[in-house]
């Protein structure tokens, strides 16, 4: 592309990010992201306000301030030589104007991993003393040959859809402290919750409804998946994905999602589910692996199975997708509320897998490095019954066993309390029973 094809697109983007209008704030503490000569590294989903994040950074930036946005149709045509272009036209729309601006200029970026050769571009100018920032709605912006070429250069910033907290904020409310509300509160809480919970977190769908979420879905599959990957069969992944999310919290097999799908390679399968988890449309969480006593993971019995079809759950990337995708679906509300404390241990950067032996326990978070289990979580929508009571407790119970641990933890929709049972050892376990809207907003 030449200057005469890049110069309105300049001037649309300037436009666009200087208006402050539809700055929506994160409960992120942006101010890593002031400091420093990394490239900044922003993803997640589609619409899930990584532009809007952007701006935020933006005003408590002094500096020449260049915005870019790739994912415009009419940047089909770029090729790697326009990147000098571009620097031009940068130099010349922005610079003039900002003359009297301290020397740092700020590159902002979305969707850049749309053009062949972003990597090195974006190198040279961090290189060369320009601030970068990047934003990506696909995963493969953290493959290994990127995070090679910016060893030790980037700071990286997973953005997802609203927490809870963030969604009572953008509804001009203030986030309470969840152990000092009184019942009146506590009920008008439960019902904010209830609706953030069947909508889910997306931006636009908290501030303009719940339809926009249809929308969401279908085009972070055709753009995201069968555009990017070029996807000759996309009746065959839309039912594949439509599947998944509509089971969501559950395990799977490949021979189950070859006949729903009707794709019969198992390996394009595992393709399929490699792209839909690139796009964040879903997240495969595995069974934990349990260690031998050495400390070693025990071998796998099949060593010639593909460690991608080893036992996992799928989890949708939003709670509000399960009636988008199969309105007429019957409602597993226990299962989209297990999907809800995933995305949110996710959202608090927790290393999930989940426990099964005789028992079954929903989640074991786990230190990166080591593998240690430092939690148990069982997550239970109603608790008031003897047997759902038992088997969740015991469930619970079992991983805490397992892995050493004295505390337990029960989400429920508004149960609480806490429960002592002694363990094998005789030393008393503590179970915390407590409502997931009231742990969201810890």
């Amino acid at each position: 592309m030449q200057r005469p094809e890049l110069l309105p697109l300049f001037l649309d983007h300037k436009t666009f990010f200087q208006s402050p209008s539809d700055i929506i704030k994160r409960n992120i503490s942006v101010s890593p992201c002031l400091d420093g000569h990394e490239i900044n590294l922003i993803y997640g989903p589609l619409h899930a306000g990584k532009t809007s994040f952007l701006k935020q950074v933006a005003s408590l930036l002094q500096g020449v301030k260049v915005y870019i946005n790739f994912e415009d149709s009419r940047f089909k045509e770029l090729e790697t030589e326009s990147f000098q272009e571009i620097e031009g036209i940068a130099a010349e729309v922005y610079l003039k104007e900002n003359e009297n601006e301290e020397g740092q200029i700020y590159y902002f970026l979305d969707e850049v991993h749309n053009v062949p050769g972003w990597e090195n571009w974006v190198d040279r100018l961090n290189r060369e003393g320009a601030g970068v920032f990047v934003t990506s709605s696909s995963a493969s912006i953290m493959s290994q040959e990127v995070s090679s070429l910016f060893a030790g250069r980037t700071r990286v910033l997973k953005l997802l859809p609203f927490s809870f907290k963030e969604y009572l904020t953008l509804r001009g409310l203030r986030v309470p402290k969840p152990n000092f509300l009184t019942p009146s509160r506590c009920d008008e809480m439960l019902c904010l919750f209830l609706h953030y919970f069947e909508n889910g977190g997306f931006p636009g769908v908290i501030k303009d409804g719940s339809t926009l979420s249809r929308k969401y879905f279908e085009e972070t599959l055709q753009a995201g998946v069968i555009a990017r990957h070029n996807i000759q069969d996309a009746e065959g992944l839309k039912k594949l994905a439509v599947f998944l999310i509509s089971n969501m919290a559950s395990e799977y097999s490949l021979e189950t999602l070859k006949k729903v799908s009707g794709i019969d390679s198992e390996d394009t399968i595992r393709s399929y589910l490699d792209y839909l988890e690139e796009a964040f449309l879903l997240y495969r969480v595995p069974m934990f692996n349990h260690s031998s006593e050495d400390g070693k993971e025990n071998e796998n019995k099949n060593e010639n199975k593909n460690e991608k079809d080893a036992p996992c759950k799928i989890y949708a990337g939003d709670t509000g997708f399960f009636k988008t995708v199969y309105p007429n679906y019957p409602d597993s509300l226990g299962l989209r509320f297990e999907n809800l404390v995933f995305l949110e241990l996710l959202r608090q950067g927790k290393q999930a897998s989940y426990f099964r032996d005789r028992r079954e326990c929903d989640f074991l978070i786990t230190e990166p490095d080591s593998q240690a289990v430092t939690a148990a979580i069982q997550v239970s929508v109603y608790f008031g019954s003897p047997a759902v009571r038992e088997r969740e407790v015991l469930g619970l119970m079992a991983a805490m066993e397992e892995y050493g641990l004295n505390e337990g933890l029960i989400l429920t929709m508004d149960d609480e309390g806490v429960v002592e049972i002694p363990g094998e050892d005789g030393e008393k376990k503590t179970i915390i029973i407590n409502s997931v809207w009231k742990w969201m907003l810890e």
